[in-house]
């Protein structure tokens, strides 16, 4: 295939693109001179240029499908959004609408500190109001809400601001980055400090004063959650997880270098990670369509890096982890929080990146959560970390399962874990139960369940 080219708008000149199989060739003429460049295509297993995947299930604010009302505009250029963009709006009464087919849809949008109240209503209906306040300073291209057991067919989901704000919030802001529409996966999103998380020497805990996932919260003496950096050649993360798809959220800047990704013995991609402009927590490289299977995710600093770049900085601020199933989160019907006499459960905890941004959190022997669902196999999402280190027994339809101490040791913590998975059951209805055991002061947390 050739393709050639004439630009003439205050000169000429002419390229010309010639591609085949193995390889091809690019040359363009200007002023009368010819420069060539050869392109190599690489074997398998070689190292290829990183292809841009996106969820197929993902619509971006951007497309046909979704019509803005009222006054919005475009969110911070200066994060890394879902498909490079979103809308924002503080106005009482602005909507943003999407219609669909499907029985689900999860709306990804923003979490923060100046964040605001967004109503969702379903072919008019008012289903609930999305409380976006978080206390870590942001969390973007994040699932705020998800909309399941909707009928068969054709339905229009609306967001409206309401200019309402939480009392801690200090705006009432709104962001639609995009919808995932009737979504087969969850997501949950491991920070940097998360324990499966394995950095090699040469990395180093990024600056606070950056717009980092997750950032800004801490319990003192601890440090807030940031990202982990390098630029040494060789340096590498490593990070086992189980799903069908995953992606690298980290930095693009002028100061920033070309990393390597491969994911199990799969060939090696090379991702250039400059750009003129800082962004924070773009997402850099994804991975969609693999085996539901246990996989590792090797990330490897080349310490190159692009002829603009003035550095060779590599960041991983998080993954995201694509699993197959449906979330049930803690505040569904379909879970109960007992409490005995002296026990408690601790709702609405909006103090970290939890799952849909808030948990359900007890310090107490003997309290108890119980999810009744149906399907094959269940996972309990929750948090493993110093101060949410508790002890709980877990049951399964009145069988004890496993006692999962959920304990770490700073600085590790390890937000929407998979704490706890029993696959294999008998189809049909059951029932899981979590007991509070032990805490020594610290916390059991329950932040969703996900059911296949």
């Amino acid at each position: 295939m050739s393709r050639a080219f004439t630009l003439t708008s205050t000169g000429s000149a002419t390229v010309s693109l010639t591609l085949s199989r193995g390889g091809g060739t690019f040359a363009y003429t200007l002023a009368g001179v010819t420069q060539t460049k050869t392109i190599t295509r690489q074997p398998f297993g070689g190292v290829t240029m990183a292809p841009t995947q996106t969820d197929p299930k993902r619509v971006e604010e951007n497309s046909s499908a979704v019509v803005f009302s009222g006054n919005w505009r475009r969110a911070d250029a200066s994060f890394g959004w879902s498909g490079g963009s979103a809308m924002e709006s503080n106005t009482a009464g602005a909507t943003a609408s999407i219609t669909f087919n499907g029985t689900s849809i999860r709306w990804i949008g923003s979490r923060g500190r100046d964040r605001g109240i967004a109503s969702v209503s379903v072919d008019g209906v008012a289903v609930k109001d999305v409380d976006l306040f978080g206390h870590p300073a942001e969390e973007i291209h994040a699932p705020v809400y998800t909309l399941h057991d909707l009928s068969p067919g054709q339905h229009t989901l609306t967001i409206t601001v309401t200019g309402q704000q939480d009392t801690q919030s200090s705006s009432n802001t709104v962001v639609v980055d995009a919808f995932d529409v009737a979504p087969d996966t969850t997501i949950s999103h491991w920070q940097d400090t998360n324990p499966d998380m394995k950095f090699s020497a040469g990395w180093v805990k990024s600056s606070q004063a950056f717009l980092w996932s997750g950032a800004g919260v801490s319990n003192l003496p601890e440090l807030p959650v940031t990202a982990q950096e390098t630029q040494a050649a060789g340096e590498t993360l490593t990070l086992p997880f189980r799903g069908t798809g995953m992606s690298w959220i980290g930095y693009r800047g002028p100061d920033a270098g070309i990393a390597q990704v491969r994911i199990d013995g799969g060939a090696t991609s090379e991702v250039d990670l400059y750009s003129p402009i800082a962004t924070f927590q773009p997402i850099v490289f994804s991975a969609f369509g693999l085996a539901d299977t246990n996989h590792t995710l090797t990330i490897t600093a080349t310490g190159r890096k692009n002829a603009a770049s003035t550095g060779a900085r590599v960041v991983v601020d998080a993954v995201d982890i694509y699993t197959p199933g449906r979330r049930y989160e803690e505040y569904e019907k379909s879970i109960a929080y007992a409490t005995p006499p002296g026990t408690f459960w601790t709702l609405d905890n909006q103090a970290r990146v939890w799952s849909e941004g808030t948990t359900a959190t007890s310090n107490v022997p003997g309290a108890t959560a119980t999810f009744r669902f149906t399907g094959t196999s269940v996972s309990w999402i929750g948090c493993e970390k110093g101060s949410a280190g508790g002890v709980a027994d877990v049951s399964i339809d009145g069988v004890f399962q496993q006692t999962v101490n959920l304990n770490q040791t700073y600085p590790v913590e390890g937000y929407q874990m998979t704490v706890f998975r029993k696959d294999g059951l008998v189809p049909g209805p059951h029932t899981l139960q979590i007991k509070v055991v032990n805490t020594s002061g610290s916390y059991v947390v329950v932040d969703a369940f996900d059911v296949r």
